[in-house]
């Protein structure tokens, strides 16, 4: 059995190397995993500014597209008044012209005797 025996002091140093190594790797962890918790942070905060901004703009379109729908409402309301108006002045003037084409027809009843008279 030669030489593969170490003594309690060698047996120490390699303990105590071992534990710095390991020492060493869990510092070096530690680090890594308190920038991924830097980095979500950041990135949560960043995704936060981007929700809320989404948000303001939705809200923006929410606004306008009720402003549009209400524009829209009183424009259509308003045809439909002028509709309404324009359908009246119509039926006047319908109305107009066939006491007109009564008096024509009477006028030209008329004119037909008077004709026939002379």
């Amino acid at each position: 059995m030669g030489g593969i025996l170490m003594t309690d002091k060698e047996f120490q140093e390699l303990v105590v190397n071992q534990l710095q190594i390991l020492t060493e790797g869990q510092q070096a962890l530690n680090d890594k995993v308190n920038k991924l918790d830097a980095n979500q942070v950041r990135m949560e905060n960043e995704l936060t500014d981007k929700v809320n901004k989404l948000d303001d703009k939705v809200d923006k379109l929410d606004d306008n597209q009720i402003r549009m729908e209400n524009e829209l409402t009183e424009k259509v309301r308003g045809l439909y008044d002028f509709r309404e108006v324009q359908n009246d002045v119509n039926e006047r003037i319908i109305s107009t012209l066939e006491r007109l084409e009564a008096k024509i027809d009477v006028l030209q009843l008329e004119t037909a005797h008077l004709r026939r008279v002379k």
